[in-house]
């Protein structure tokens, strides 16, 4: 009786594991689509065909680009401007964990940092983004406006300038080194996870059915 117990309860927290997982990815298709706007269409049916040509989760990337998207626009960015930053700046994400063998979320929130004008988590990866820089930056495209009399979007976009700027080492790393076992084991990683939000995808129906009566019972 105790391993059918046990058995049971290891079955039953593995299935909450697979329902999670797709919970996670609806959470995520909510914040995109309200991102992306009017965007949303297309940039799904880019990160669906990334995930297609290298493997890693669609529903990872689209998460990402809805973060970025939000954040351009709340500093005011234009809207197809924003769109080019967001999948521009999530694709450099899946490069910068590839070239400097680190989780993709910690690149994505690296570059989220970044944009947003923290100086040191990119700092730490070599990438300069202080005043300094920019404001040379802005000289170097002939923008005589000075950097404090800047608008929220224009620091934004230059910050993004001056990251695309230096990254050019980086930049296709993970397309380059698709073979190499630690990419292997991302992309194994994220099918994992995608087999598993699938099989979560089987229980939902499950749990929506129950939820009304247990949540009466409570």
């Amino acid at each position: 009786l105790k391993l059918a117990y046990t058995g049971v309860r290891r079955i039953g927290r593995r299935i909450a594991e697979w329902i999670d997982q797709s919970n996670q990815y609806i959470e995520n298709m909510n914040l995109f689509n309200a991102s992306m706007g009017e965007y949303a269409k297309q940039a799904q049916d880019y990160a669906e065909k990334v995930g297609d040509l290298v493997g890693i989760d669609p529903g990872q990337w689209m998460r990402n680009q809805g973060v970025f998207m939000t954040l351009a626009t709340g500093f005011g960015v234009a809207g197809d401007r924003a769109y080019v930053m967001s999948q521009q700046l999530t694709q450099l994400g899946y490069d910068l964990s590839s070239f400097f063998n680190l989780p993709f979320e910690e690149a994505m929130q690296k570059l989220q940092s970044g944009i947003s004008g923290e100086l040191e988590p990119l700092r730490r990866l070599g990438y300069d983004l202080s005043q300094a820089r920019l404001k040379a930056i802005a000289l170097k495209l002939g923008i005589d406006e000075t950097f404090n009399s800047m608008t929220q979007a224009e620091k934004a976009q230059l910050r993004y300038y001056a990251i695309m700027e230096q990254v050019t080492t980086a930049h296709g790393d993970m397309a380059r080194t698709l073979n190499a076992p630690a990419n292997q084991l991302r992309v194994l990683k994220a099918q994992v996870s995608i087999c598993a939000r699938e099989l979560g995808n089987v229980f939902i129906p499950i749990l929506n059915a129950m939820l009304p009566a247990l949540i009466a019972v409570a």
